[in-house]
């Protein structure tokens, strides 16, 4: 087969990214060679987000400025796929038929060879279907998907509508690609779902979280994992355990929590109430002093009024996350939300968009200024000329703030046993190094090396 050259353009979320990862493996398995330049690309693949209104608007200009390559490129076509063309296959495949190609549901992703294999006018008499993934991440660090979809009915919500029902991966396929992954380099591990505390219910009749954690927690390599998406309403004593009793598991907790009011989280049909949030909470921190909390947040909820979103600002105010992410109501067709009465004006949801994510960035740099002067150990993620970036046990990727280090000469952090002091740089990527926090911004921490780098 000639050199065809293919460009994947990963947008949305960390399970979106976990797709392109398995496209890109299977077609670099199936003798395409993988560019990161679209100019170069002979075909050019948009995975989409389409769960609310600005990613659906980012993806319709992504594969807008991706069909103009066929007029300025070598590219022959673009294939459109994720969960913009899943939700909207048929709008898609009308509105935007100069310009994709091909389009593709989630479904047909597993297929990606054989449809870029067309576009192009090839046949081949064997496929290869079951290949590694293609990592988009850095090498030390990896997203682990162990399920995909959701039960749940929250009224906001699309993606039970577009990803389908809860279904998890087996536990032995999720241990082999840790093991795989942590043979190539991968340190921490990003444990991702739609719904992760729910893991297993499908496959072995209840869930199966802490003994799927305690099997990747074995896995040579691993030195952190690291578990997002927990649905606040069931959370166990099984898994706080684990989170309080396994040194592998970080002292981080993602627990998108949505709103406080009662009245709102019956609205948006949560299966929780303040007063089970506010226990939860009071466990975690009882249980592991010093938890690093993330939640996220929606206001505007069709009926939110002034008093509930005040209580919303004193219950972030109280709580003192390390993180949050506010996110505008989007009124989204197909959910349960779209039917309800009491939509608020636009200029009201943005004020109290303003107003959280202000009181949240003072909230994080209040927290991020009592750590000065503490010792941590730091997750090494870049080292660009002299700048070495990195993250704590309290940071998520791609998410959460990160830490600078202060090197300590014009030699940096060569000391590293075994290293060639001209390979110093690429060989601090993915070690752990104890320092000491010397400076505090609120997504931004400034430390010196305190201790030993491994």
């Amino acid at each position: 087969m000639s050199d065809s050259r293919v460009h994947l353009i990963s947008l949305g979320c960390p399970k979106n990214t976990v797709d392109s990862e398995r496209m890109l493996g299977l077609l670099r398995g199936n003798d395409y060679t993988l560019t990161g330049d679209p100019g170069d690309a002979d075909v050019v693949i948009v995975n989409t987000c389409g769960f609310i209104e600005p990613a659906k608007e980012e993806s319709i200009d992504t594969i807008l400025a991706a069909a103009r390559l066929k007029e300025s490129g070598r590219c022959k076509g673009v294939v459109v796929t994720g969960c913009l063309s899943t939700r909207y296959e048929e709008e898609v495949k009308a509105e935007l038929a100069q310009e994709a190609d091909v389009v593709l549901t989630l479904r047909e992703e597993r297929d990606i060879v054989r449809h870029v294999d067309r576009l192009l006018g090839r046949s081949r008499g064997h496929y290869v279907d079951r290949l590694p993934r293609t990592s988009l991440t850095p090498r030390h660090w990896a997203y682990l998907r162990i399920s995909d979809g959701c039960d749940h009915k929250c009224a906001f919500c699309a993606i039970p509508s577009i990803r389908g029902r809860h279904v998890s991966e087996p536990v032995e396929e999720l241990v082999a690609e840790a093991e795989r992954l942590a043979g190539a380099g991968v340190r921490e591990l990003v444990l991702v779902a739609q719904d992760s505390v729910r893991y297993g219910a499908d496959l072995y009749g209840r869930p199966r979280l802490v003994p799927l954690l305690e099997q990747l927690a074995d896995v040579d390599g691993i030195e952190w994992l690291r578990l997002m998406y927990t649905y606040p309403a069931f959370w166990t004593g099984e898994m706080l355990d684990f989170y309080a009793g396994h040194p592998k598991m970080c002292r981080y907790v993602d627990m998108p929590l949505q709103h406080i009011a009662d009245p709102v989280l019956q609205r948006m049909k949560r299966a929780t109430t303040r007063r089970k949030t506010l226990d939860l909470l009071d466990r975690l921190r009882r249980r592991m002093p010093g938890v690093g909390l993330r939640s996220s947040f929606i206001v505007g909820f069709p009926g939110e009024t002034e008093d509930q979103f005040e209580e919303l600002l004193e219950f972030i105010e109280t709580t003192r996350f390390d993180n949050a992410t506010c996110f505008l109501y989007s009124d989204e067709e197909g959910t349960p939300a779209f039917e309800l009465d009491g939509k608020l004006p636009a200029h009201v949801a943005a004020e109290r968009y303003r107003r959280l994510t202000q009181l949240q960035e003072r909230i994080s740099a209040d927290i991020n200024h009592d750590m000065v002067g503490t010792r941590r150990t730091m997750l090494i993620d870049s080292v660009s000329e002299g700048r070495i970036t990195g993250r704590l046990e309290r940071d998520a990727p791609e998410i959460d703030g990160q830490v600078v280090l202060e090197t300590p000469g014009p030699e940096g952090l060569t000391p590293i046993e075994g290293a060639a002091p001209e390979a110093a740089d690429a060989d601090l990527v993915g070690r752990f190094a104890e320092v000491e926090i010397t400076g505090a911004h609120a997504y931004e921490l400034e430390a010196r090396l305190a201790g030993e780098v491994w």
